[in-house]
């Protein structure tokens, strides 16, 4: 074969493996001996380990500081000017340097941002996404579709879950999925969900939210609390309940905008939920400009939510009796107060005039206007407008009990007859 430049061979654009190099063998002491051949997949197979400052496979434009090396068995690493950026191993694939734990592990001790998804589409379509996807052949209820940890050390250099988001399957019926997303928290050492965002409701410590917010606690005292810090005399920490028809429908006479129900358990054999006791908004008129509402306080009557208290533009009602320790003002421009009312009043204790008289008019009848002692009428003081009565109608006897009695005319000023009872008799 006649000789020729190297610049005058054709070039070979697609090697493949078995494709040959002529190599000089330098271990070959016999010059006849050093001309050899090479494949093309043992120079691959056969590359120096290198290291982290001077990489197997480097780029020139670095004076080969930065390129692959072997870090250990079955371990490739990734040199940055002399300094590890990262590795692959069968486990995955890790950035920086430490023992991985997972298949994708970053080791830092930056305390900027570690993890930045950019994405620079003009567009109003959603980017940057992050989809974490459970690839399951056979979904069910329960299962646990992705979960955001959030750990660090104790005391006792111990790992240990702080807080965590975890999502999960309820339903897996084709077209009416439901899922479910648990924000835990941990509490006395104990991972748990504290929020739970359950199809369309929310549980705060409630694991089957049945209301759009769901609130459960075993504890006593005050479960909610909103507080405000506004230096300002107007209302704050206000709490808003609005019900509307719809988006803008208005408002009609006797809608019950909202209520505030009390309810505990009774004792039944299986105790049923009760409301004993509720307050309700309603509108009265809702008429633009001359509005009225009404308040209702109830509660449970023989078991019946009932209205005892209403409060309205035209005043206070109340059903039912009222009992108070005491009243303030004059009562003169009260209506509706008269005893007549009460078929059956009883003092609870000494009645006092309080400076007044007891004012019977004439009496016009055994029973009308008399001051009546007895079970049957038995003694009985009244004027029926001629005469002042005292009538003892009873089967005993009428006694006036006192050492000296005086009988005196109208006018105070003679007597009329005097009995003295002399003493012992």
């Amino acid at each position: 074969m006649s000789d020729r430049k190297i610049t005058a061979l054709t070039e070979l654009t697609a090697p493949v493996a078995a494709d040959l190099f002529p190599v000089i063998d330098i271990s070959e002491a016999a010059n006849a001996n050093k001309n050899k051949k090479i494949q093309l997949t043992t120079v691959l197979k056969n590359i120096p380990n290198g290291t982290v400052s001077s990489p197997s496979v480097g780029f020139t434009d670095d004076n080969g500081l930065t390129g692959f090396f072997r870090v250990a068995s079955n371990e490739i690493g990734i040199s940055a000017n002399q300094a590890l950026i990262g590795s692959f191993t069968t486990s995955g694939f890790q950035l920086g340097s430490g023992t991985p734990a997972a298949q994708l592990h970053l080791f830092s001790t930056d305390t900027t941002d570690q993890v930045i998804i950019e994405n620079s589409n003009t567009g109003a379509d959603s980017a940057p996404d992050l989809v974490l996807f459970r690839n399951s052949a056979s979904p069910a209820a329960d299962d646990n579709i992705g979960n955001f940890v959030f750990r660090g050390e104790d005391s006792a250099g111990n790992t240990h879950d702080y807080a965590s988001i975890v999502a999960s399957i309820q339903t897996t019926t084709n077209g009416s999925e439901d899922g479910i997303l648990d924000i835990m928290s941990s509490a006395a050492g104990t991972l748990a969900a504290r929020i739970r965002l359950k199809n369309t409701n929310v549980g705060i410590g409630e694991a089957d939210p049945l209301h759009p917010l769901h609130l459960t606690t075993s504890l006593t005292g005050q479960a909610i609390l909103v507080e405000s810090s506004a230096d300002d005399a107007a209302s704050s920490a206000n709490i808003m309940l609005f019900h509307r028809r719809g988006a803008s429908g208005a408002g009609q006479d006797n809608d019950v905008l909202s209520t505030i129900f009390y309810r505990g358990k009774n004792d039944a054999g299986t105790p049923e939920e009760i409301d004993f006791a509720a307050i309700e908004s309603v509108i009265i008129d809702a008429s633009d400009g001359t509005e009225d509402g009404k308040l209702n306080l109830q509660v449970m009557t023989a078991g019946t939510l009932t209205t005892k208290l209403a409060v309205d533009a035209t005043g206070i009602t109340v059903t039912g009796t009222v009992a108070a320790t005491s009243y303030t003002g004059d009562g003169s421009n009260l209506t509706g107060t008269s005893l007549n009312d009460d078929t059956s009043p009883t003092l609870g204790a000494s009645l006092s005039t309080n400076g007044f008289n007891i004012q019977f008019p004439d009496s016009t009848g055994v029973n009308v206007n008399r001051a009546s002692f007895g079970g049957g009428n038995d003694l009985q003081i009244y004027h029926d407008s001629s005469h002042s009565v005292i009538a003892d109608t009873g089967t005993g006897m009428l006694k006036l009990l006192s050492s000296t009695l005086s009988i005196k005319n109208a006018s105070d000023n003679s007597n009329s007859a005097i009995f003295f009872f002399p003493f012992g008799k």
